[in-house]
C-alpha cells in the first residue's frame, strides 16, 4: 500500500501504528510476539494471551490479570503466585480456560 497513511478507526487520526495507535492508544493487533491477536474492537486486554494493554504501551512489561483472584501476574508465568490458579498446564503446556478445571483436557495432569 505504498505511502498511504492509514486512519485509525478509534480517533480518526492518521497514522496509526502496526500495534497501537500513537495518539489514542487503541490496540489493533496484539504486541505480545507469541499472540499476534488482531482486536475488532477496543480492549484492555488482549482476550487470547490476556496481555494487559495499558501496562505494556507505557511501561513495556508484559502483565495478565488472574481470571480467579484478579491480581496482576507476569505473562510468562503458569500460575498465580497468589491464589495458585494455572494458566496454562504444567505438563503439556495447555490452555486452561476454567477456575474450575480439575485436571487438563489434553493429557489429565490434576490441576489442583
Amino acid at each position: 500500500m505504498g505511502g498511504c497513511m492509514e486512519k485509525c478507526p478509534e480517533c480518526h487520526e492518521p497514522q496509526k501504528g502496526k500495534y497501537w495507535c500513537r495518539n489514542c492508544k487503541r490496540v489493533f493487533v496484539c504486541p505480545n510476539p507469541q499472540c499476534g491477536a488482531e482486536m475488532s474492537q477496543a480492549r484492555d486486554n488482549c482476550p487470547r494471551c490476556g496481555l494487559l494493554f495499558e501496562d505494556y504501551i507505557v511501561r513495556r512489561k508484559m502483565y495478565r490479570r488472574c481470571p480467579k483472584c484478579k491480581k496482576k501476574q507476569g505473562l510468562s508465568d503458569n500460575q498465580c503466585r497468589y491464589c495458585q490458579y494455572w494458566f496454562t498446564c504444567p505438563t503439556c503446556g495447555h490452555p486452561v480456560t476454567s477456575t474450575s478445571m480439575l485436571s487438563c483436557p489434553r493429557c489429565a495432569t490434576r490441576l489442583r
